[in-house]
């Protein structure tokens, strides 16, 4: 019995420790909504997540959404730079397709619809995710 007893309070306290690590501190929040809506490269971006991706809500959710869509629809040149980063983290892949969501701009999301469609072959798999995305974003303004 007192293994048991010893187990779960292992088991709570590590839940604990665990919770307490991602809760975000009003000075990551104050960081965190900065860092998300200022990010122009995929770079920036990628170490917004790594600081501030704990944050992720609210204002903070939306200004990563602002950054990722910016970054898709004006430099879509430099999508190469965006699967370097999400190929060994496919945690910051799945957080950018997240991203692409009905608080962007609507011509925004059109722009990223019409470059995924000329697509790279290599980044295919990568452009059908951005495409299918965007156009749920849409869905969900109604602009379908």
């Amino acid at each position: 019995m007192t293994v048991r007893v010893l187990a779960l309070a292992i088991a709570l306290a590590s839940f604990d420790a665990q919770a307490q690590a991602t809760s975000c501190s009003k000075a990551e929040a104050i960081n965190g909504e900065t860092a998300a809506s200022s990010a122009r490269t995929w770079d920036a971006l990628y170490d917004a997540f790594h600081r501030f991706g704990h944050c992720d809500d609210g204002a903070i959710g939306a200004g990563f959404s602002d950054s990722v869509v910016r970054l898709l629809a004006t430099r879509w040149q430099d999508l190469h730079e965006f699967e370097q980063l999400s190929v060994p983290d496919r945690r910051f892949r799945a957080f950018v397709l997240r991203h692409i969501d009905a608080t962007a701009n609507e011509r925004d999301l059109r722009r990223i619809v019409a470059h995924s469609s000329a697509c790279p072959s290599h980044a295919r798999p990568v452009c059908r995710d951005i495409e299918k995305a965007g156009r749920e974003a849409l869905r969900e303004m109604g602009k379908n």
